[in-house]
């Protein structure tokens, strides 16, 4: 049952990961990157494929990985300023909201830009 729903979702987002390639308002790799992280545990061989696939292998290298850390980090501040100029009333929250922005960005630099991470292709 728990292989069927790791399925299941893994093809539903490499699915949205596709048809972000054409919309631009939809994230590709993370898409891309959370139906491998489930096809993983699930299936070797959905794995393999998208992992070697002649569309979905771009999307597997640390460039996508920066990419989609530089778009998390835009649209996270354009929430953090658009909630911060027509919501917030107070400034308690504001610096809160602040505060949790900053964190948010450290999280951000410190997983997307880490010289941890290696390239995820090939045949695992």
């Amino acid at each position: 049952m728990t292989r069927l729903l790791l399925i299941s979702g893994g093809t539903i987002s490499l699915v949205l990961g596709i048809i972000g390639i054409f919309i631009p308002v939809l994230p590709t790799t993370p898409f891309v990157l959370l139906s491998a992280g489930l096809f993983v545990k699930s299936s070797p061989a959905l794995y393999n494929k998208v992992v070697t696939g002649r569309i979905t292998s771009r999307y597997m290298t640390p460039e996508a990985g920066r990419r989609s850390g530089i778009t998390a980090l835009v649209i996270m501040w354009s929430m953090i300023i658009l909630t911060a100029i027509f919501v917030v009333n107070s400034t308690w929250l504001l610096i809160l909201l602040l505060v949790i922005g900053a964190t948010g960005t450290v999280f951000k630099i410190r997983y997307f830009f880490s010289k941890k991470h290696k390239q995820i292709t090939g045949i695992h």
